[in-house]
């Protein structure tokens, strides 16, 4: 009879966490897809869709948080340099977006590099410069764990290869494009507006970053095991 107080982790947990937290991180999309959000604009429901969002974006992070860990504990990874360094990456993307998301901002979505940079400009009540610097660690751990999982992959042999590597190419495209548009409205000093909109390099970089967490809990191939388990707790 198998102990009850032991809790069992199995693979499936994990792709099913990471698919969920692509589902969860693109919540933002509501706000292009609802008429009337007023995220922009201050209406009163501005207060009501950030907090949504932000509970949204604390969501996605525990689940990309669950599913490295399960990556790390369940994946081929003593055979596997590059996929080690891709879980490791999604743990540190995971630790720095739940971090930038419990800071105070009025940041639409967490990581969004510029809109911090612009807070932080316009001397906005809550602004900080650590959730600046936890953006900018959350973009780049998110590029590396996509290009680690590339590599990955092509060694692999996994037929799949190509389209992750083609989404570790637009996300590095979109990596620049945001990190130049943060020092760029951080030099100028903000624009005084009300509220923050996504721009289409924010809203590029945080669709590569969902399809690559949709991409992780996708492919079969990165959660298969070289070794058995080392702990009782975990099974397959």
């Amino acid at each position: 009879m198998p102990n009850s107080g032991q809790l069992h982790w199995d693979y499936r947990d994990g792709r099913v966490a990471a698919v969920a937290a692509a589902i969860v991180y693109s919540l933002w999309t509501l706000e292009v897809v609802l008429p009337g959000s007023g995220v922009v604009q201050g209406a009163p429901t501005e207060t009501a869709f950030i907090g949504f969002l932000d509970s949204a974006h604390r969501t996605a992070a525990i689940l990309v948080l669950l599913t490295a860990g399960l990556g790390l504990a369940l994946g081929a990874r003593e055979a596997n340099p590059w996929l080690t360094v891709s879980w490791w990456s999604m743990a540190v993307f995971g630790t720095a977006s739940l971090v930038a998301a419990l800071l105070p901002g009025r940041c639409v979505v967490a990581i969004d590099a510029a809109c911090a940079a612009e807070s932080l400009a316009e001397g906005v009540v809550g602004a900080s410069g650590a959730q600046a610097v936890s953006a900018v660690v959350a973009i780049l751990a998110a590029l590396l764990g996509v290009s680690a999982l590339a590599v990955n992959r092509y060694r692999a042999g996994d037929r799949a290869w190509p389209f992750v590597a083609v989404l570790a190419v637009l996300q590095a495209v979109a990596t620049v494009a945001v990190l130049v548009l943060a020092v760029r409205v951080y030099a100028e000093g903000g624009d005084g507006s009300p509220g923050i909109a996504l721009g289409p390099p924010e809203r590029a970089h945080l669709v590569t970053v969902a399809l690559w967490l949709l991409a992780a809990g996708v492919l079969p191939g990165p959660w298969k095991r070289s070794r058995a388990p080392r702990s009782a707790g975990l099974s397959r």
